[in-house]
């Protein structure tokens, strides 16, 4: 898949890595719980360092994909929540304690929310270029042409990908885009038009990741949402094109 560099990171992003380091935290404080051991000891903190090695490598690791926007994070994010998971069950079985079970299930139900919205978010099209650097673009099985408006000129290009909150595209040429940009689609005879938010590039600058607010159908101009309708009733879809 074409790599891409992610200008505008969701909030899901950054609260997946904070949900990591607090994650260090409840492993950190449990252990300490069970064996009566001052959280904010100097000693302790020292072997903490000892006695969690196996799980700071892999957040580490976690923290460095998921902020480069790239799928390996999740799975690093599902190994490190099962890792914290694991321990404390494992202490459970030596000591058992009703407040780390409570603490237990919370953390295991959140950390499940973050994962299924993680994975909602990577696959948005807007993130997602949807084709590799090598891959021919000529012929294609269908093009959908469009014109990126700029505030001095417009740049054509093709949808590669799409779906109800943005689009990814194929540039005809490759110019580094402002935040705000115009998106004008020709398909079927008709012209849809809606203004989005540049967020995410390809290195080469050769493609474009478009998000877009959620708007309702407009009786003025056709928009987004009635272009995404009118694909889908026509059975069309980003991987058909290629």
């Amino acid at each position: 898949m074409e790599q891409l560099k992610v200008r505008r990171k969701d909030s899901v992003v950054f609260n997946s890595i904070i949900f990591l380091l607090l994650s260090f935290l409840f492993l950190y404080l449990q252990y300490a719980y069970r064996h009566q051991l001052s959280p904010l000891s100097v000693t302790y903190l020292r072997k903490s360092v000892e006695l969690f090695w196996y799980v700071s490598i892999p957040m580490g690791l976690a923290v460095f994909f998921l902020w480069r926007i790239r799928y390996l994070g999740i799975y690093l994010y599902s190994l490190c929540t099962l890792m914290v998971s694991y321990k404390v069950i494992e202490g459970l079985f030596i000591e058992f304690n009703k407040v780390i079970v409570v603490a237990l299930f919370f953390y295991v139900i959140i950390s499940y929310f973050i994962y299924q919205i993680l994975d909602q978010y990577f696959a948005t099209a807007s993130i997602n270029a949807n084709y590799d650097a090598e891959d021919l673009f000529t012929p294609m099985l269908r093009e959908i042409p469009c014109q990126v408006k700029l505030a001095e000129n417009s740049i054509s290009g093709v949808l590669t990908n799409w779906d109800e909150g943005g689009c990814f595209l194929k540039l005809a040429e490759k110019k580094y885009l402002p935040k705000k940009v115009g998106l004008l689609i020709h398909f079927e005879g008709r012209e849809f038009f809606q203004e989005g938010e540049v967020v995410a590039q390809s290195q080469d600058f050769s493609g474009v990741g478009i998000k877009f607010k959620t708007l309702s159908k407009s009786l003025k101009t056709f928009n987004w949402a009635e272009f995404v309708e009118l694909v889908h009733e026509l059975g069309f879809s980003p991987e058909r094109l290629r």
